[in-house]
Formats: structure tokens, sequence, C-alpha cells
């Protein structure tokens, strides 16, 4: 699966993996040598190529907000799918003032996060999708009004099903 990191305008490209029961980044087809443990409180001991940071990690309004040895950086993390569902949303929103959301794979939808006529902002849970085992959450990439749900909770999809309209 690949991993897609931005600060600001600057985009990093990851290849992620599982071997042997862990998780494993790749830039460029070179490995990335990270840990990452938890010391509690939002706390993270992050070694990266041998050298260990104290890293304090926030997550707000679609955002990683990361402070590291007296620097912040507001970084933005999303896989393929999501990356592939907001350029979707992007050049619907485009093209008119209602879009709709579709499936970006086939699965089962396993909740509904929203109601018709509630206001969503960027980054707020639509609904849950389980596919191969995996829960996946379809977020929100702009603001509006849920205008329709097309789905219900239990229903199986297939891939670029709609399954919501906002305005």
């Amino acid at each position: 699966m690949k991993i897609f990191s931005s600060i600001d305008d600057r985009i990093w490209q990851f290849d992620q993996i599982e071997q042997n029961g862990k998780q494993l980044l790749f830039e460029e087809n070179n490995p990335v040598n990270f840990e990452f443990t938890s010391i509690g409180n939002n706390r993270y001991v992050f070694i990266l190529n041998g050298h260990s940071h104290l890293v304090h990690i926030i997550k707000a309004n679609g955002l990683y907000h990361i402070h590291l040895e007296g620097d912040y950086f507001p970084v933005s993390v999303e896989d393929e799918q999501t990356r592939e569902l907001r350029s979707l949303v992007e050049h619907a929103k485009q093209a008119s003032g209602d879009f709709t959301i579709t499936a970006p794979i086939p699965g089962l939808i396993t909740k509904i996060k929203v109601n018709e006529g509630e206001k969503i902002e960027p980054g707020d849970g639509l609904v849950i999708l389980e596919a191969m085992k995996m829960e996946n959450e379809i977020k929100s990439q702009s603001d509006g009004i849920i205008k329709k749900i097309l789905v219900k909770e239990g229903m199986p999809v297939d891939k670029d099903q709609e399954i919501i309209v906002i305005g």
C-alpha cells in the first residue's frame, strides 16, 4: 500500500508492506529504518536511522500536529485510496455544487457516521467500509451538507457505487 505524507507543499511517498508481522516502510525502494514507541500522553519515542527523538503528536482536523525538538510540523498522512477519493471529490466539486462520494473499493457498510442535513467539514468521518477484514473510514475532503445517504448499515457496496451526496 502506498502512503503519502506532506508538510506544506512537500510530499513524500512510501510503500508500506507487512513482513513477519512488522510494518515496514520503503522510500524509493530503500527501507526506512525506524521505530515508534508510545510513552503516553500523546508522546512517542521515534528512532530514525539510529537517532532517537522525543515527539509529541496530536491528531486534529485531519492533520497530525507534530512537535519535534522545538519545531512544529502540521503533517498530512493519507493512503492511496484516501488520496484517490480526495482527488475525485475535488474534481466533482469543481464540476457542480453537489458531489457524490463513491466507494473506493467493494465492501460492507458497517457504520454510517452522519445524518442527512448535517453540516460536515474536511476530515469528518462519513461511513465505515469494511473490506478484506479491515475497516476503512471514508472521510469528507471538503465542507458541505449531507444531502442524501444512499446506503444503509449492513449493506454491501461495489467499487465506485454512490454512497453519499454532499451539497
